[in-house]
């Protein structure tokens, strides 16, 4: 009887326990149920923050998104930057005769480089739209120009024309001293800055190297920057003078700049330089002096200066190879036929400001004659003769100075005119400037005659550097064409 009671009140105990379970086990479910779907929300947030737009290439971030998130904000365009990319990581190619740095324009590939954007005067922009330009590479480039690009087109013009493989080395590691040697701006040189500059493009333009160049692009890419902002400021005047054209000096520095920026439109078509190469020109053809040759300073007289009209001849030529149609080219070039043969002496020489037989203008007046129309001119194989007749290749020890200035010019009128002259032209100066290269890649001063030789610190090593390269370059720069 008295055992009842006990466990009584155990069951009752036991069935108390019971119901407090169940609002325990309610209470953990409930709990889960909570966490589930707080981890739920948490996941489904994470899938809606806004991706990251940086596209392969061309490092641009979209402004745009459904989902605002802290993105870092691009650069103010109304302000003046400084270009301090940093140079993509790319293995240097092992160089040879016929395996370079460049690719042919039916594959030719763009490193991924960031290209900020830079104000300038004008309606000039940058050349940062490297994405849209890697479209036009090669298209509608001259065929003169094929073999500068790459690939077989400029293996077959190394093996049709002998160039060496030291040749070729030499021009990569002269390259490589100008890529060093260039100023923070995008420049070369203190002394003659856009002469030098426009002779530093012209070698990497030789050589097929553009803004998307692994190597040497972002070389290029200063340097047309540089050039697209201040040819701008300067309406064109290219010597980058406001009044006049800063001496004798000035109508060099602005045929040689003019002469690099129409190759470059020819090889890309890119249009922020059509307003520059226009503006340019078209101070080469109101500079022309009626008897169809120019002068220092562009002046309307009857000197006419051969030094002068080459590099006018040169930067027309170039113009007229871009396909734009510029005006007054074509007839300026027609014009300036008559005046170089009425500049030739009797041996097949030409002169310097009358008819002369001077071996340091004679590849000038051969070379200008030649390519515009006038091949088969009897001028241009007097002129050959002589020069195959009279010049010395001796970059040191030789009975009169180095005359890169000239070989230069001789250099291209013997490959155009090709046959046994190249060959003997070929044999005389491939070894001599090869091997006269220093370590480092520039080349050493000579004992004078053209061009700035004398300050050690002034434009002479830009000058004698990258004269040499286009020398070297020569066997695939520009293939024989009159048109």
């Amino acid at each position: 009887m008295d055992a009842a009671p006990e466990q009584k009140s155990f069951a009752q105990k036991l069935q108390e326990r019971i119901a407090e379970s169940r609002f325990f086990t309610f209470s953990l479910l409930l709990h889960v149920v909570i966490i589930v779907l707080g981890g739920s929300v948490v996941l489904f947030t994470k899938t809606i923050d806004a991706p990251d737009f940086t596209s392969e290439g061309d490092g641009l971030m979209s402004a745009e998104a459904s989902v605002q998130a802290p993105v870092e904000q691009p650069p103010d365009v109304s302000q003046e930057q400084s270009f301090t990319p940093e140079a993509p990581s790319v293995a240097a190619p092992t160089v040879s005769a016929i395996v370079t740095n460049t690719t042919n324009n039916s594959s030719f590939q763009m490193a991924s480089i960031p290209m900020p954007v830079k104000a300038i005067a004008g309606d000039a922009k940058m050349v940062t739209d490297t994405k849209s330009l890697s479209k036009t590479v090669g298209k509608g480039l001259p065929g003169t120009m094929g073999g500068r690009m790459g690939g077989s087109m400029r293996s077959a013009l190394q093996m049709k024309n002998n160039q060496k493989d030291k040749s070729e080395k030499a021009v990569m590691a002269g390259l490589r001293w100008l890529k060093d040697h260039q100023s923070p701006d995008g420049s070369w040189s203190n002394e003659h800055r856009p002469a030098m500059t426009g002779l530093a493009l012209l070698c990497f333009l030789g050589h097929g190297e553009l803004p998307e160049s692994p190597e040497f692009g972002v070389t290029v890419k200063k340097a047309l920057d540089w050039v697209l902002q201040r040819g701008t400021e300067f309406q064109g005047r290219m010597s980058l003078t406001k009044d006049g054209w800063g001496g004798n000096a000035g109508v060099y520095e602005h045929g040689i700049l003019t002469y690099a920026i129409g190759e470059y439109y020819s090889m890309t078509k890119d249009e922020r330089f059509t307003e520059l190469l226009k503006m340019a020109i078209g101070h080469i053809v109101n500079g022309q002096n009626p008897a169809g040759g120019w002068d220092y300073g562009f002046a309307k007289g009857p000197r006419n200066d051969l030094s002068v009209a080459g590099w006018q001849i040169q930067a027309l030529k170039a113009a007229h190879l871009t396909g734009l149609g510029l005006p007054g080219v074509d007839e300026a070039l027609d014009k300036a036929m008559p005046y170089l043969k009425s500049m030739q002496g009797d041996e097949g020489g030409f002169g310097y400001t009358k008819a002369e037989n001077k071996l340091s203008l004679t590849g000038v007046g051969v070379l200008c004659t030649y390519f515009w129309k006038e091949s088969k001119d009897r001028s241009v194989k007097a002129g050959i003769d002589f020069i195959l007749g009279k010049a010395e290749v001796k970059y040191k020890g030789g009975k009169s100075p180095a005359d890169l200035y000239a070989w230069y010019y001789h250099t291209q009128a013997c490959l155009m005119f090709g046959g046994s002259a190249w060959s003997k032209w070929n044999r005389m100066f491939q070894d001599e400037i090869a091997d006269n290269q220093s370590p480092d890649g520039s080349w050493p001063p000579t004992a004078g005659a053209h061009g700035p030789q004398p300050k050690p610190d002034g434009a002479g090593p830009y000058y004698r550097t990258t004269l040499c390269i286009l020398m070297l370059e020569v066997f695939y720069r520009y293939m024989p064409s009159n048109k």
